[in-house]
């Protein structure tokens, strides 16, 4: 019986990417953020598959970074209140930019 969820372990792969992504965020002060956190996203769906249909993310961090400035700002005008929205909308993001390939 084959496992409906499969995730390769490619551990040389997510290293790299960590690296990249810390760089990024690193020397553009946070601004890459949202590019960042696609590369991630597209790592992760390019090592998943669903009941062996590969997946892919299609998310883009230009259409991510308005969204990120917003939410950064109501974050911090209410405390960190308004964080428990931003995770759930980035999750949101997350879902609606993810494909099958086939």
């Amino acid at each position: 019986m084959q496992k409906q969820f499969q995730f390769n372990e490619d551990v040389g792969g997510l290293f790299v990417n960590l690296i990249a992504v810390y760089l990024m965020v690193f020397f553009t002060l946070g601004i890459a953020t949202p590019w960042a956190f696609c590369k991630l996203e597209r790592w992760k769906a390019n090592n998943t598959t669903i009941d062996g249909r590969k997946i892919k993310f299609i998310g883009e961090g230009s259409s991510l970074l308005g969204k990120f400035i917003v939410w950064y700002i109501l974050t911090l005008i209410t405390l960190g209140i308004y964080s428990f929205w931003m995770i759930n909308k980035l999750q949101k993001f997350k879902v609606e930019h993810t494909v099958f390939v086939d």
